[in-house]
């Protein structure tokens, strides 16, 4: 079996590629649990929700 080194390129491509998008998913997540901490105490008036008719 004859050794190629476009295999082990590829291999790595491929192992950063994966790594990236796991650290792209875990940002987002992370930004979008904090914003939520965030306004989680923040009461929602579902009263202004609905259409006023005139």
């Amino acid at each position: 079996m004859e050794h190629n080194p476009h295999d082990e390129t590829k291999l790595i491509a491929v192992i950063a590629l994966l790594v990236s998008v796991l650290l792209v998913v875990s940002i987002l997540f992370g930004i979008t649990y904090l914003s939520d901490l965030r306004h989680i105490d923040k009461e929602v008036d579902a009263k202004s929700c609905y259409i006023k008719g005139g």
